[in-house]
């Protein structure tokens, strides 16, 4: 899976795969019967993508049988990527050298602390001094630095089947299409910018409605209206150059709408 397989995904996808080759189902009518793209169904069953958890409940449910076990096995694997990824995070960070590299004693907190201070106020100080320069001189003073975004917990296509709350995602995220279905049923793609990724949401929507979120890339994930009136779907990668879009329709074969294609590089 991307070099991220685990040992717990490595066997949810061979359990997704033996639902489906005991299904007797193509992968394109495993698609048509779950809401989901073929081609995101061919990566989850041969273990080129993590699935989410919405899609691997739908597969177990469509052979009629009950989805907590092979559940409780997706849960385990998405922990055990997460703490992959927390490991990996930390292994490149790079270490404080100490007395066995070069003698010196490693400052402690609060005299690194004080230090960051001091240099944080000298910078201020230069700065200020360059600002009060420029001005002087009868010239317009450059624009402050940007603020960085918010912190997210993934990025682009490392976003993929993740949970949009969970992933901070909502933090800078934008409504940037919008559809409906008459005469209550409310479309939304969601886009942040900050996680290079989308998802869609439904509102005001009855149990058994369903929303998929695509992307030019052929991916696709989806959820369904369980209960109450809305649902939004796991993450989807949004690069710059590609298309996110999000479609939704009825229960029982009702009508279906999508809205239009973001395309993030065209966007002021």
């Amino acid at each position: 899976m991307s070099g991220r397989s685990t040992a717990a995904a490595e066997e949810l996808a061979g359990e997704l795969l033996a639902l489906k080759k005991a299904s007797g189902l193509s992968f394109a009518q495993l698609g048509e019967k779950t809401h989901y793209a073929k081609s995101s169904w061919e990566r989850w069953v041969n273990g080129k993508q993590f699935p989410p958890r919405a899609a691997v409940e739908s597969v177990v449910r469509l052979g009629g049988k009950d989805p907590a076990v092979l559940l409780a096995l997706w849960d385990r694997a998405d922990e055990e990527r997460a703490s992959a990824e927390e490991e990996r995070a930390s292994a490149d960070e790079e270490p404080v050298p100490g007395d066995e590299a070069t003698g010196a004693v490693p400052a402690r907190p609060g005299r690194r602390r004080a230090l960051w201070i001091s240099a944080a106020a000298g910078l201020l100080v230069a700065a200020g001094v360059a600002v009060a320069a420029v001005t002087l001189a009868g010239e317009d003073p450059a624009p402050p630095p940007k603020v960085a975004g918010p912190a997210t917990g993934c990025t682009g296509a490392g976003c993929e089947g993740r949970d949009p709350k969970k992933m901070n995602c909502g933090a800078d995220a934008v409504t940037v299409r919008t559809g409906s279905i008459p005469k209550d049923l409310v479309i939304e793609l969601r886009y942040s910018k900050a996680c290079q990724a989308a998802w869609g949401r439904i509102s005001f929507a009855q149990i058994g409605a369903t929303v998929v979120v695509n992307n030019s890339d052929g991916a696709a994930q989806a959820d369904v209206v369980h209960y109450d009136r809305d649902v939004y779907t796991p993450l989807i990668a949004a690069p710059d150059d590609g298309s996110v879009w999000v479609c939704a329709a009825l229960p029982k074969d009702g009508p279906r709408s999508c809205t239009g294609r973001f395309i993030p590089s065209e966007e002021p």
